[in-house]
């Protein structure tokens, strides 16, 4: 009788398929052809979307630094005019100032010579005041 159960029970066990290794592991491990290459599929559309959302992100991140950069360029280039309008007003003063000085000096010199041509007439006022108010109290 164990001979017969031994029977049975190899005839219940299902013959096992002689299969390359490698499609063993697939069919073990990965699956069929088609699902590997669905998922392969996948994987890069995952990867190109996310790849594309940071090519977005590093876009806007140089587009806002070179908004910045123009803003402290125009920045940088008012303070630059300013600046020349400074030196140029400063100039400009100084240039009046010394024209001033020209002037006034001119025109001390100017009264200073007409004071020397009127001394002799002022002295001789101032004398002839003196002697005759000195005269007059004898």
């Amino acid at each position: 009788m164990e001979k017969a159960e031994e029977k049975t029970k190899k005839e219940k066990k299902p013959e096992k398929i002689k299969q390359q290794l490698s499609k063993q592991l697939e069919d073990k491990w990965v699956g069929s052809r088609s699902e590997v290459f669905t998922r392969i599929v996948a994987k890069e559309t995952e990867i190109r979307s996310k790849t594309g959302e940071e090519k977005r992100k590093s876009e806007r991140m140089i587009e806002d630094a070179k908004g910045k950069a123009a803003t402290i360029r125009r920045e940088a280039l008012m303070e630059e005019l300013g600046m020349e309008d400074y030196r140029q007003e400063i100039e400009q003063a100084k240039k009046d100032v010394e024209e001033i000085k020209l002037a006034a000096a001119k025109e001390s010199e100017k009264v200073k010579q007409e004071g020397q041509k009127n001394l002799d007439k002022a002295l001789a006022f101032i004398v002839g005041s003196l002697t005759t108010s000195s005269l007059a109290g004898n």
